[in-house]
């Protein structure tokens, strides 16, 4: 195979990976979207609980709508709770996708690298770089 396959073949590559690459970090954008949205979720239900057990009571509500309010506004609390940790579980593997892309788009630059400093200086010996 000829350096100019190499490096067509090496171009390619790279162009798939760029894509890879693109496509992980939208991937990651969209985990850090959907967990701030629970974020402000959770938020808005603790501002809820607050109002409800500091003024509600003086708001003419009986103690014991109070009471199914304030049951009824945790139990959505904590069901925002468990899906804030499966989204921040999201986010952590779309981090970490995203750093395996650009990882290999990191290795697919060096080779492409390497390959033109050898057809620019043919008589050059090549020194491979540790990844």
């Amino acid at each position: 195979m000829t350096k100019a396959q190499k490096a067509q073949i090496l171009l390619s590559r790279l162009q798939i990976q760029e894509v890879a690459v693109t496509r992980a970090s939208q991937h990651l954008d969209d985990a850090r979207s959907r967990l701030a949205e629970v974020r402000l979720v959770l938020k808005s239900e603790g501002a809820e609980i607050r109002h409800l057990e500091e003024d509600a009571p003086n708001g003419g509500d009986t103690p014991a709508q109070v009471d199914d309010a304030v049951k009824r506004v945790k139990s959505d609390l904590e069901a925002a709770k468990d899906l804030e940790q499966k989204r921040q579980a999201i986010e952590s593997e779309a981090e970490l996708q995203l750093r395996t892309e650009q990882d290999k788009l990191n290795t697919l630059e060096t080779q492409l690298d390497e390959l033109v400093r050898e057809i620019e200086n043919p008589d050059a010996q090549s020194v491979r770089v540790p990844h």
